[in-house]
């Protein structure tokens, strides 16, 4: 009895001891709160108790059009200006439910159509090549983007890498001059996608041995795996491409909104009769996957299917202008 009763007072003191230091860490946050200029919070934790009854001089909110309305609401409640900075060419914010859609529709956007005098575009982009910057800046830019001078021309030849020498069309591929490549699977027998058993998502087995086949030449090459990101659409694709690659950043759109890499390859999976596009008729998905790169963009896709969308059509003819345009064939190629 005498040993649980001095348990019982030495759990008395831990409690008090731990009272005093919840004590002393809310006064040394409100005193760290209390004489700071800039305080950092995500919109909801903007009403967490510390700061709850602060009143801010502005509220900056960073990729606001990725935001639903409610959540930029709270921390502009606490403030008397706002700025809102984002892309509304580019994601939406992420609705699960499909009763909640509404919440797509975003102050940011909102606010620019509503008082356009009130927005400004920054002009300069200082992260690609400008020819990678070229065709995003026609088709969502209304062409008011410019490229700072000191990336205009950047590629991988400034980097410390081999040139290719595995044939052709290898070497067009990897060429360490040419920024943009769109690699065509039209005339393949296997290029179709596929769909997994009770998944709603799609995968394409052609087009992942062709990012595999690029990495890995890539890679005897001096190219750094942390310069290279995969980006494609679909969860499953994703998957697919991670088991056939390890350690190389493969990741859906969503998982490449404000990220850039030196390369990036985007397999664009959807192949099928009924020409159905799924989730590459958000062009804004397309917009991201395309501005990622810095210094060089490889595309793969079925022309058949994706040129039924005129912005993809538009983009093909694009990089058989400008970039390098290369038709694939089992026989020739594999």
């Amino acid at each position: 009895m005498q040993e649980l009763a001095q348990w019982i007072r030495h759990n008395q003191k831990i409690s008090e001891i731990y009272k005093k230091i919840e004590a002393l860490e809310e006064d040394i946050i409100k005193e760290i709160i209390k004489n700071s200029q800039v305080i950092l919070a995500t919109n909801s934790s903007s009403a967490l108790e510390f700061i709850k009854d602060s009143i801010f001089d502005v509220a900056i909110i960073d990729e606001a059009s990725q935001a639903t309305i409610p959540s930029v609401l709270i921390p502009i409640s606490k403030a008397k200006r706002f700025i809102l900075a984002g892309d509304h060419k580019q994601l939406p914010p992420t609705i699960l439910n499909e009763r909640a859609m509404e919440l797509s529709k975003t102050l940011f956007e909102g606010l620019i159509t509503l008082y356009p005098q009130k927005s400004a575009l920054l002009r300069v982009q200082y992260r690609m090549n400008e020819l990678l910057m070229e065709f995003p800046n026609k088709e969502f830019y209304e062409e008011k983007i410019l490229t700072f001078e000191g990336v205009k021309n950047i590629s991988l030849k400034d980097l410390n890498i081999k040139n290719s020498s595995f044939g052709e069309p290898w070497d067009k591929i990897l060429s360490l001059e040419a920024p943009l490549i769109f690699i065509d699977t039209w005339k393949c027998k296997n290029k179709w996608e596929r769909q997994r058993k009770d998944s709603t998502s799609r995968e394409n087995p052609l087009e992942a041995q062709i990012v595999k086949n690029i990495i890995e030449k890539f890679l005897g090459m001096n190219v750094k795996k942390e310069w290279i990101g995969v980006i494609t659409p679909n969860d499953d694709q994703v998957d697919l491409i991670s088991s056939l690659l390890k350690k190389i950043e493969v990741k859906s759109v969503d998982g490449y909104q404000g990220r850039e890499k030196e390369i990036i390859i985007l397999s664009l999976v959807r192949s099928n009769k009924d020409k159905d596009l799924g989730f590459l008729e958000d062009l804004g998905r397309l917009n991201v996957s395309l501005t990622r790169a810095k210094r060089k963009l490889i595309v793969i896709g079925d022309s058949e299917t994706l040129s039924v969308h005129p912005t993809y059509k538009r983009f093909i003819g694009f990089v058989k202008e400008k970039g390098i345009y290369l038709e694939f064939e089992e026989k020739k190629n594999f």
